[in-house]
């Protein structure tokens, strides 16, 4: 399915079928690299190897040829990553976690072979990808989310109850404030070592948007919590940080690099003394940071994430999972999904296009005020005008129903049903369990 060879840089000659051999002659005199760009599909449309263990590739070279990998991020910026410099007969087997740390195996599009001497050649014999041996998915788990921390520490017995009901196997408990004192964080480490005596892994639980903007408080507060615990009094830490509810958080690359930055920081401070676990919604698979998806820059730092998956249709939540849970099987790290259980709002959205005509706006973007303002109904009168200004229309509207997204107004059962299902049906080695938010949404429920 490869397309043809086409030549960059100082290189020399026509298209080529990579079928035949691939010539790179630099024109006389440039000192410029040589190469040829192979498209990975005839189509020029990207290729998908997430899913994949290794790449093997087999041939022979003469000269010395590198051999580079590129997605659509990297050939957008006309990059690529070198893999493996060949000369003479070849066969090699490459890790794509390795690659996978680099580029979005989600979006290849091309193969890129160059050389700087003055001549090489390269016939590729077998390019291959290959899926890792079948491994099942390991015993999986269920969570609560225990937010009001007050009452699970004056009476640990209810909690530990509810979760012997459901079965669950970890608790994930919000740390107490800043200005708590020591008599109640003391409290609060003997309730997370009273479910760890149960047998219920337990989990300190923090985390706030601003955190990417002062990381030093919430790791004062994982500090205070490490100097009071004693080994195997709690088996994690999980981070709760939603920077993206920060205004223009998603389109600030700066942003974007200061959580991960926040996670590496945070990470250090927890030192390896408890597992570092994040939360992150499934749609972080989509922003990208340095041209990879953001959640697999946030996988790369952390013992395991949990996704906020909340829909109740459990093939919906595979759906929207995937990709986190393949990125989990190639790096081998744990994924926890979730399921909503307190009520929700009715979500109107409206997906606007750019108007370059103000009559026929319906609203107007002011740069100077960032502000997003509707048309009145007599047209633009009324509206402070801006020097920095963008007209828009509507161009669809739509309603998201809470019930496709929560269990709320349902009965626990139906809630154990979905549970149950989802750790039947989602195949995925990296599929650790589910995480039910919260526990008094749960109990909530109607029996």
């Amino acid at each position: 399915m490869f397309g043809e060879a086409r030549a960059f840089g100082s290189c020399q000659g026509r298209p080529t079928r990579w079928q035949d051999g691939i010539d790179l002659q630099r024109a006389a005199g440039n000192g410029l690299r040589c190469g040829r760009r192979i498209p990975l599909h005839q189509a020029e449309s990207a290729v998908d190897l997430l899913s994949y263990e290794t790449l093997r590739i087999r041939g022979h070279a003469t000269g010395r040829v590198v051999v580079a990998l590129e997605d659509r991020a990297a050939g957008q910026r006309e990059d690529n990553l070198p893999l493996v410099t060949v000369t003479g007969p070849f066969d090699l087997t490459l890790s794509l976690k390795e690659i996978g740390q680099k580029l979005d195996l989600r979006s290849l599009t091309a193969l890129v072979v160059s050389t700087e001497t003055a001549g090489a050649h390269i016939l590729f014999e077998q390019v291959e990808v290959a899926q890792p041996s079948f491994m099942p998915a390991g015993p999986s788990g269920i969570g609560f989310w225990v937010w009001k921390y007050r009452e699970a520490i004056r009476d640990p017995d209810t909690l530990l109850a509810t979760c012997r009901v459901q079965g669950c196997s970890r608790v994930l408990i919000q740390m107490p404030s800043q200005t708590d004192d020591d008599g109640l964080w003391r409290r609060y480490v003997r309730l997370l070592a009273t479910m760890q005596e149960a047998g219920v892994a337990a989990f300190a639980l923090d985390g706030y948007p601003e955190a990417i903007q002062e990381p030093h408080r919430l790791a004062d507060k994982i500090q205070r919590l490490l100097a009071l615990v004693k080994p195997g009094e709690v088996s994690g830490v999980q981070l709760d940080i939603e920077p993206y509810l920060l205004p223009g958080f998603l389109q600030d690359e700066a942003r974007l690099r200061r959580y991960v930055e926040t996670i590496d920081t945070l990470k250090t401070v927890i030192g390896g003394r408890a597992r570092l676990s994040m939360v992150i919604p499934f749609w972080l698979a989509s922003p990208t940071l340095a041209g990879r998806p953001l959640a697999y820059a946030v996988m790369d730092r952390v013992d395991e994430v949990a996704v906020m998956s909340y829909r109740t249709d459990v093939d919906e939540v595979q759906e929207i999972s995937e990709d986190i849970l393949r990125y989990g099987d190639l790096t081998g790290i744990p994924v926890w999904l979730a399921v909503e259980t307190t009520p929700l709002p009715v979500e109107q959205h409206v997906v606007l296009r750019r108007e370059s005509d103000p009559a026929r706006a319906d609203a107007m973007l002011d740069y100077d005020r960032r502000l997003l303002q509707w048309m009145p109904p007599a047209g633009a009168g009324g509206l402070s005008l801006s020097t920095r200004r963008e007209w828009f229309r509507i161009h669809h509207r739509f309603t998201v129903r809470p019930e496709r997204l929560t269990f709320a107004g349902r009965s626990r059962a139906e809630v154990s049903a979905a549970v149950k299902q989802m750790m039947e049906t989602t195949a995925h080695p990296s599929f650790s369990g589910v995480i039910i938010h919260d526990v008094d949404g749960f109990r909530a429920l109607a029996e």
